[in-house]
């Protein structure tokens, strides 16, 4: 299991570098919408200056949310192996806290501290 939870781990993290990239992105594609609808006068919330933004923003919106849908998807296979090392902990706990969920981890840590502690006895 250790192989497997480092491998997704891998993917989870190359995922999220590309995720962060993107959310830049389209941060600053949303600035530049907001001000070219200012400069022509579109009404902040308008459906004139929805549809500016729109267009400006709408492709990166979709990759930006089909990445998070992938992220979400690791996390959750994420969560369901057991870590055996601290390297899979540290992995478990970036998608618990991707997940909105950092709490979770406590238990995994729990768990490890119990199985180091049943081997040293």
């Amino acid at each position: 299991m250790t192989d497997t939870l480092l491998r997704i781990g891998a993917s989870f993290a190359a995922l999220m570098a590309d995720y962060r990239a993107a959310q830049s992105q389209l941060s600053a594609l949303q600035h530049e919408a907001d001000r070219t609808a200012a400069e022509a006068g579109l009404v902040y919330g308008s459906s004139a200056w929805s549809a500016h933004r729109f267009a400006v923003t709408g492709r990166t919106v979709h990759h930006v949310n089909g990445l998070y849908e992938k992220l979400e998807d690791l996390a959750q296979a994420i969560a369901a192996i057991r870590a055996t090392c601290f390297a899979g902990l540290l992995i478990k706990a970036r998608a618990h806290q991707f997940a909105g969920n950092p709490g979770a981890i406590i238990h995994e840590i729990e768990a490890l501290a119990e199985a180091g502690n049943q081997q040293a006895a």
